[in-house]
């Protein structure tokens, strides 16, 4: 970069020159005539390299000449050799920023190879290209703000007979460039609402321009400076600071590597939607504002809606011109969410509104409803309910809804209204030995259009285990209206057939350590208060029952020949006499032994004679104390 030139040359053959006489000169550009720039004698240097700081190669092309008096132990010879430095030429091409013309001078050297080098601002030398030819057209391909690019050219060289390789570099030379052009405006897409966060979503085409570094967003009108979104690439833009339920305008202008603007795009804005209801209807009214300057025009508006933690559909298609429209409500919905989309099925367009949320409201409604404790009635076959109801409020009827177990709630009935604020009501479509039942009652507003609901109640359902004749009884909790006051077991026998009360908990689960063999029935009664009154109540689950069961134990080896365990015999409980048989056979269906006398074993003989080791089967019919006939099978193997 300072003009210095650096010159090479060498000598073939070095072990034979005896001296060397060197003269390097420089044509001075004012007289014509040769300068002397160095002058060596040095035998035993072949290879020189001299910087002429003094040269002006910035400016000029420089041309040296070498004077060589070469002198071996059998001749004497001269050598005259000349060199020039390159020098390039750049300028626009068409005065544009996107391309450079170079061209140089020829090192009177033909058939060789230039290598170009650019420098960008703010950048290192980089090599761009190769060329035979004295000339070179450059494509820059990112937009240069008024800045100077520069370039250098070097060609290698390679001697023959020499293992040499030196190159020839020109001195650097550039240009001014700038950016002439104008910045490409990027394309409209849609401007849209994220249904989930209700943010304003912008979406555009990026400018095709290479050097595109960002685009403005700006709102209103006049368009005042909103965001900068930085990158060709980044064409979408979520908006927090403007609110999705008032009707915004947008514009969008693209900007280059030079901070040049692009035109203003269209003005486009977010759809607003808005909900009106008619009173005790199911009715509400829908509107909103038009949708503008969407690619490929507006084909149609589509109203979705969502009732209550259904998720959304689209329940109606409106033409382009259309405004508003009048949607029914289905029975039974208690909240809905709507938005309006526009959009344009041709090019796949979309632009949603805002979420409306509407509570499906009356103006008058019950206070209250309750359902209290789910009770089994004495016989053991159907369920009370007692209802508490808000008689200040004039309602038409309730609906009574239960399920069976962990199933979906069914309407089962319709209960007219009451001036008594406690409603009596008996299920008697159960079956309380197969099913657990729970239970909710509504009642509409004056409107019908919002049902209130009670509590979920379930009736309490007991289980019982037992364990060598304790008895473990346990239950779910209550879980109707009131306050709990606690649990009580209540168990009846067959010598004692009243109930009476054994425990008094509040815990689900009682222990019986006196339970008698024989037939034992167990239900649970909870006690709990009347949320209005504080009075007593009392809820009665189903009746479990408990009797003793047979149970018959058997070995599965005996040794006749021994003193001990030489004999086959059951041991029974809860088993009675009569009707006992036992049959054994060996392995090929004989029968080797039978008896009906529950007390006699055997002894392993068949016949007088012990059989012989191995497994045999038996069979054992018995009938317990409960009157239920059972047959055991298996195998018992005989050890001598």
């Amino acid at each position: 970069m300072y003009g210095n030139v650096g010159v090479g040359w060498a000598y073939n053959n070095p072990q034979q020159i005896v001296s060397v006489d060197n003269v390097l000169e420089r044509k001075n550009a004012t007289t014509g005539q040769y300068d002397t720039v160095f002058t060596a004698q040095n035998a035993s240097q072949t290879t020189w390299h001299i910087v002429d700081s003094n040269a002006n190669a910035l400016n000029d092309s420089v041309k040296y000449r070498l004077l060589a008096t070469v002198r071996t132990s059998s001749d004497t010879y001269y050598i005259v050799d000349s060199a020039i430095t390159m020098l390039p030429t750049v300028y626009n091409v068409q005065n544009q920023s996107q391309y450079a013309y170079i061209s140089w001078n020829a090192p009177y050297l033909t058939g060789v190879t230039y290598e170009v080098f650019r420098k960008m601002p703010n950048t290192i030398w980089t090599q761009i290209g190769t060329t035979q030819q004295t000339n070179y057209q450059d494509t820059i391909r990112s937009s240069i703000c008024s800045d100077t690019i520069y370039y250098k050219i070097r060609v290698l060289h390679s001697y023959p007979n020499l293992t040499l390789m030196m190159h020839s570099l020109s001195a650097p030379s550039g240009a001014w460039f700038t950016d002439p052009n104008p910045t490409t405006p990027c394309t409209l897409d849609v401007v849209t609402v994220d249904i989930a966060t209700q943010d304003i979503v912008l979406s555009w085409q990026a400018s095709p321009d290479p050097d595109i570094m960002g685009y403005f967003i700006c709102q209103g009108s006049p368009c005042m400076a909103l965001d900068t979104v930085w990158g060709q690439n980044n064409t979408t833009y979520t908006c927090t600071t403007r609110s999705s339920d008032s009707i915004n305008s947008f514009r969008i202008y693209a900007f280059d590597s030079c901070f040049s603007a692009s035109a203003l795009t269209d003005p486009y804005n977010n759809i607003v939607l808005g909900m009106n209801a008619r009173h005790c209807t199911r009715d509400i009214d829908f509107s909103w504002n038009e949708y503008i300057n969407m690619p490929g025009n507006v084909a149609q508006y589509t109203l979705y809606l969502k009732y209550d933690n259904a998720p959304f559909r689209a329940v109606a298609n409106e033409p382009a011109t259309s405004r508003g429209l009048t949607y029914t409500i289905p029975a039974g919905v208690r909240q809905v969410k709507a938005y309006i989309e526009a959009s344009n099925p041709g090019n796949a367009k979309r632009a949603q509104s805002n979420v409306k949320i509407f509570d499906m409201m009356t103006v008058d409604t019950a206070d209250f409803i309750y359902t209290l404790g789910v009770s089994v009635d004495e016989p053991g076959e159907a369920l009370e309910l007692k209802i508490l109801t808000d008689t200040h409020f004039a309602a038409t009827g309730y609906n009574l809804y239960r399920r069976s177990d962990v199933g979906s709630f069914q309407r089962v009935r319709q209960i007219p209204p009451s001036a008594n604020p406690v409603i009596d009501i008996v299920d008697n479509d159960v079956d309380l030995s197969a099913h657990r039942y729970s239970y909710f009652v509504s009642v509409w507003d004056e409107c019908e259009l919002l049902e209130k609901m009670s509590k979920r109640v379930s009736q309490i359902y007991a289980t019982l285990s037992s364990d060598n004749g304790v008895n473990t009884i346990s239950w779910n909790p209550y879980d109707g209206e009131g306050n709990l006051l606690g649990y009580n077991l209540l168990q009846k026998t067959e010598s004692e057939p009243s109930w009476q009360s054994i425990a008094n908990t509040q815990s689900c689960s009682v222990t019986d350590n006196t339970a008698q063999y024989g037939r034992v029935w167990y239900r649970v009664e909870a006690e709990y208060t009347n949320p209005e009154n504080g009075r007593r109540c009392t809820a009665l689950s189903q009746i479990v029952e408990y009797h003793g069961q047979p149970t018959v134990w058997l070995p599965n080896v005996f040794t006749p020949k021994r003193d001990n365990n030489n004999r086959f015999l059951p041991k029974t409980m809860f088993v009675k006499t009569e009707g006992y048989a036992m049959r054994i056979y060996n392995r090929f269906g004989l029968l080797v032994f039978e008896t009906t006398d529950i007390n006699q074993s055997w002894d392993g003989k068949y016949k007088g004679k012990l059989v012989p080791s191995g497994c045999y089967v038996y069979m054992i019919h018995y009938i317990g104390d409960d009157n239920y006939s059972q047959i055991l099978t298996g195998t018992v193997t005989v050890l001598k």
